[in-house]
């Protein structure tokens, strides 16, 4: 008997590439018979997401199967013991030697191959996505290495480079890892539903089973390495992002300082231009050395200083659209300062 497992895709085309098929709606133990040929020699299978084609003969179909055996019943030699005989499962063929009718296991071991094909191929898969994860963690660990080990000496802009960096290997890596998690779950299904179809056929298959199970074990390992590595990155760009976010506010406070002095440099520079534009505008129309010195020197410094602290009002108006009573307050002052200007020309 042979046995070829595949994807449900593919039925439309072994449908089409067996002749003689005509459709049969027939339940058997977990799975259905979905067509059958005139002589009953080949029969089309559909069990969960996978097709399969039973036959006496090998077929040739175009599509590609996940998996062929060939089942034979016969005496075995070195086989491994079942509760109903002995079978050896190599190369693709099955030998069984069994008290039972082959019937009763010819109806059974398809669901049982089908799940072990599919877990076998899923292994294989997840074990070339373990190696490529582990090269993206190596290359993340470094990258983490090389920002923890220069935190006190990398400049902002490096810094930020390399947290930029590992970011996107982390969002790639996770996503990976993702994958690679839901494939072992679909595993780990796999091989439960192996175990519980072999149980009920005496536990044949149980020791190939149980291999798998180890190698699911391998791969379960490579997953906790993975998570760890994922939480260890997590914690260093949380690091990392403290260690930027403590240069940035350094770095603000440094930008507050030389604002301030510049600033007050400017207030100082605007206040001496003030004083001396206002004290040659006033000297040309009025005589200064009639008003006490004393007089002049207040005035101008008030009116110096009201224009300084009248500049950055204004300026907050503009920026905040909103005028404050200290505006109308410095406002009434720069009036009454140059009235009082005013009256002493006019008096000298």
């Amino acid at each position: 008997m042979f046995l070829s497992i595949y994807r449900a895709g593919d039925g439309e085309e072994i449908l089409r590439n067996i002749k003689d098929l005509k459709p049969s709606f027939r339940s058997e133990r977990g799975y259905e018979i979905i067509a059958v040929t005139d002589d009953g020699e080949t029969a089309v299978g559909k069990y969960r997401d996978s097709l399969f084609v039973i036959s006496s003969k090998p077929h040739s179909i175009p599509a590609e199967p996940l998996e062929k055996f060939r089942i034979e019943f016969q005496d075995v030699e070195m086989g491994r013991n079942f509760q109903f005989g002995k079978y050896r499962l190599e190369n693709g063929t099955l030998l069984i030697e069994t008290e039972l009718k082959p019937e009763d296991l010819k109806s059974a071991i398809p669901p049982l191959l089908s799940e072990f094909a599919v877990a076998r191929i899923l292994i294989s898969d997840a074990n070339i996505r373990a190696e490529y994860l582990t090269k993206e963690e190596t290359k993340i660990i470094i990258k983490v290495t090389e920002i923890l080990e220069g935190a006190t000496s990398l400049t902002i802009s490096r810094l930020e480079e390399l947290a930029f960096s590992v970011s996107s290997l982390k969002g790639e890596f996770f996503s990976s890892y993702m994958r690679y998690k839901d494939e072992l779950e679909e595993i780990s299904y796999c091989l439960i539903r192996a175990e519980r179809l072999s149980e009920r056929l005496g536990s044949i298959l149980r020791h190939e089973i149980q291999e798998l199970k180890g190698e699911l074990e391998i791969l379960k390992y490579f997953e906790s390495s993975f998570e760890s590595t994922l939480n260890g990155v997590r914690d260093a760009l949380d690091t990392i992002h403290l260690k930027l976010g403590s240069l940035h506010r350094k770095e603000d406070l440094e930008l507050q300082r030389k604002t301030s002095s510049l600033q007050a440099a400017a207030a100082v520079i605007e206040f001496i231009a003030v004083f001396y534009y206002s004290l040659g505008i006033w000297s040309k129309y009025a005589d200064l050395s009639a008003v006490p010195k004393w007089m002049t020197f207040f005035l101008l410094t008030s009116l110096s200083f009201l224009v300084v602290v009248y500049t950055e009002i204004i300026g907050e108006i503009l920026t905040e659209r909103v005028f404050k009573k200290r505006f109308f307050v410095t406002t009434a002052m720069i009036i009454a300062v140059f009235l009082a200007m005013l009256y002493l020309t006019l008096s000298h």
